[in-house]
């Protein structure tokens, strides 16, 4: 499946989650949907990816995030990646190295490899926001807490 409507895929938990990163919460309140996944071929990967209709790509991941009001991630850092979102509802308070900014629907945010980065949701809607990461294939890319 090459041509996706993001609405018809659906997120892998119903309820809103928490994630770990290092023993210590990473996402809070978060539910998680992928659109398009690493194929086989690439170090970030499984060994072996399953056939479930997801289009994969060597060196891109896109997905959604929706948070739940009060919801966030930390700062944190991916060594070998570059990301950006596209907030499609909701407003959060979005950190980028050391900018950082009250975001609405319809703002794009650049995150470049090495870059600590974060956000959290302002307001009573959850927030919703397309993820596209970019993976390089010279090195793994090592998430971690930014200190």
């Amino acid at each position: 499946m090459n041509i996706i409507d993001i609405e018809e895929i659906g997120w892998k938990t119903s309820e809103y989650e928490d994630s770990y990163l290092d023993g210590e919460i990473h996402q809070h309140m978060v539910k998680v949907a992928t659109y398009v996944k690493l194929g086989s071929g690439h170090v970030h990967s499984p060994k072996k990816v399953e056939d479930d209709g997801l289009a994969t790509s060597d060196t891109q991941y896109i997905g959604a995030y929706e948070y739940a009001p009060g919801g966030w991630i930390s700062d944190h850092i991916h060594s070998n990646a570059e990301q950006w979102y596209y907030i499609i509802n909701g407003q959060a308070t979005m950190k980028v190295g050391s900018e950082e900014k009250l975001s609405n629907v319809g703002t794009i945010v650049f995150i470049p490899r090495n870059t600590i980065h974060s956000y959290r949701v302002v307001g009573d809607e959850p927030l919703r926001i397309l993820n596209v990461a970019t993976f390089f294939s010279d090195a793994p890319s090592i998430t971690t807490m930014a200190k």
